[in-house]
């Protein structure tokens, strides 16, 4: 079958070939990244969207609810950006820890505890409101530490999804975890104003655990036991051939790039001045409503990266954000174009969330001994756009004002949005040749995983 392909690809570059070698370029583009998995052998897509909300709602513990906290029990501002930067280090280093959900345990079962434990770490934070910073520091570092490793299993769990599903469950999955940091935001602001701290935390204990327990429905393989020596020599495996792929490197300039990174959603709630909107229009453009939008992006963008070719999705992404940050820049400083533009915005933005997830699920590959290890890994990767984007609109700001920041995030994601889709173009051939590393197509190998995954349901 690949030499097959290898003989077309060759075929399309001869002098007396019909079809223009522009054609074949465009071919790739809407092609699927990969042959489908038998679909009898595969989970719900839409279990990822619950089982992604004690991952959002971490979120929104530590950025929304207790900076409120705090500042309402009268601790300095400088004080609590440093406390929530500690807190949210694991969002980066979880790749450190994620070899935990690689062995022993079954998949779910890490589930499961991690949700609990992030719950519990939060609830201890919350009540320790009024005592020692440096242990309720601890406490939300901790929190976090539990939601990266949730994120890594939910990554492992998703890899073993077939290829033609795996953009839906991205979508959904990416959904949840934007629905669930909106909602969520709203509701704990909500409860910090009206309910006692122990009724804060009980319920905030219940919207992590419970949602974990949709794990449970979960079919998967069942895991590899090995002696240590052994399990650490499959990861390390693993591994290499992960980073020694070429679709690995060719995957990190996507990655990297700042297409995808939502940028403006870190600094649209700072400008609606700029705009003339009042307090409660910033809050429904940039909270639940813009989460909620976000969340309706991620939809959409799992379905597109199942019906054509995922490097190609991800340079649209680049093109939409683009679209709507050139309107946020250039239109007239209004209420409206604040709602209107950032609205579009937010569900280009999911957009990208859910691609940039599948595109990474299609480097991982369907992994036995490292997936979780290998997502986190290459996951951690695209927080690095977003940080330096922040940046980057920062400085248009500071030099321009509002049409600076907008151009500054607009000019990026169109400009790369394009030298994307040139790399989807013509390196996309190196895409489809599949690695030796990730062959459970092969029958014997598929054979293999159908025989674990019935003998684990």
């Amino acid at each position: 079958m690949r030499d097959s392909r290898d003989r077309i690809w060759t075929q399309s570059f001869t002098f007396d070939c019909e079809i223009p070698v522009v054609f074949c370029r465009l071919a790739i583009l809407t092609a699927q990244t990969e042959p489908s998995q038998p679909t009898q052998l595969h989970n719900s897509p839409a279990l990822f969207s619950v089982l992604a909300l004690p991952y959002g709602f971490t979120n929104s513990v530590t950025v929304l609810l207790m900076p409120y906290l705090l500042r309402k029990n009268g601790t300095a501002v400088e004080q609590i950006a440093t406390i929530v930067a500690i807190a949210l280090l694991p969002s980066i280093w979880s790749f450190l820890w994620s070899p935990l959900a690689d062995a022993g345990f079954r998949r779910r079962s890490w589930l499961i505890v991690s949700a609990l434990g992030a719950g519990l770490a939060a609830a201890g934070a919350i009540l320790g409101i009024h005592g020692s910073h440096l242990f309720l520091t601890a406490l939300l570092f901790l929190m976090n530490a539990f939601g990266g490793l949730l994120s890594s299993t939910c990554g492992a769990l998703l890899t073993a999804i077939p290829v033609s599903l795996q953009g839906r469950s991205a979508g959904w999955y990416q959904s949840g975890n934007l629905g669930g940091s909106a909602i969520g935001g709203g509701l704990v602001i909500w409860l910090g104003e009206h309910a006692p701290l122990p009724v804060v935390a009980m319920l905030v204990v219940a919207a992590m655990a419970l949602p974990a327990l949709v794990a449970l429905f979960i079919e998967e393989a069942a895991p590899v036991r090995r002696a240590i020596g052994r399990q650490l020599a499959g990861l390390a495996h693993d591994l290499g051939e992960v980073f020694r792929a070429r679709r690995t490197w060719l995957g990190l300039i996507f990655f990297l790039s700042p297409v995808g990174s939502a940028a403006i959603g870190n600094l649209i709630s700072g400008v609606g001045q700029d705009y003339h909107a009042s307090g409660n229009e910033v809050l429904w453009v940039t909270g639940i409503g813009g989460g909620l939008l976000s969340a309706f992006g991620s939809f959409v963008g799992g379905v597109v990266a199942d019906r054509m070719n995922r490097m190609a999705a991800y340079a649209l992404a680049g093109g939409f954000a683009a679209v709507f940050g050139a309107y946020l820049g250039l239109a007239h400083a209004t209420p409206l174009t604040y709602a209107a533009g950032y609205s579009g915005y937010a569900i280009a933005s999911g957009f990208g969330y859910a691609v940039a997830t599948a595109l990474v699920l299609d480097v991982v590959g369907n992994r036995r001994h490292a997936a979780a290890s290998a997502y986190a890994t290459l996951n951690a990767t695209l927080n690095a756009p977003v940080t330096y984007m922040t940046w980057l609109d920062g400085v248009g700001y500071q030099r321009w004002g509002r049409p600076g920041l907008m151009a500054t995030d607009a000019a990026a994601n169109g400009v790369f949005g394009i030298i994307l889709l040139l790399v989807a173009m013509f390196a996309g051939r190196h895409w489809r040749q599949r690695d030796e590393s990730q062959r459970l197509q092969e029958p014997d190998d598929r054979n293999q995983y159908a025989k674990s995954l019935a003998g684990s349901a």
